[in-house]
């Protein structure tokens, strides 16, 4: 391949291969939260960032940071937190299948997502 064809092609190859800045995994799958466990607030990030769980399940986040953290539903729900510090825990019943997006207001970029399954 020539070297004009390679720049021809190389930002539709960028493109397609999506964003390069860090802790974005659109594409990765999602964890299966069990029953009782909870999903971590550290630094700025949820962990796991995607979860999955079934239809009538309750979902909980967990500060274990030393920075106050809240969550807030940006699709698909409708739920928010006060702020709460290190320790505090946030819980919100699943009631119906779908996805369900939110984030951290305190904290621009941290966000999460939910598959509820039926």
């Amino acid at each position: 391949m020539t070297a004009r064809r390679l720049l021809a092609v190389l930002p539709v190859v960028l493109l397609a291969a999506g964003p390069g800045c860090g802790g974005d995994d659109a594409g990765g799958a999602a964890t299966r939260l069990a029953p009782g466990d909870a999903i971590g607030m550290k630094a700025r990030a949820f962990t796991p960032e995607k979860v999955e769980v079934a239809a009538g399940q309750t979902v909980t986040w967990e500060n274990t940071s030393s920075v106050p953290h809240d969550v807030k539903a940006t699709g698909g729900a409708d739920f928010a937190s006060d702020a709460f510090g290190k320790g505090g825990r946030f819980s919100w019943k699943a009631a119906k299948a779908g996805t369900v997006t939110y984030e951290c207001t305190l904290h621009p970029g941290m966000d999460g997502t939910i598959a509820v399954r039926g």
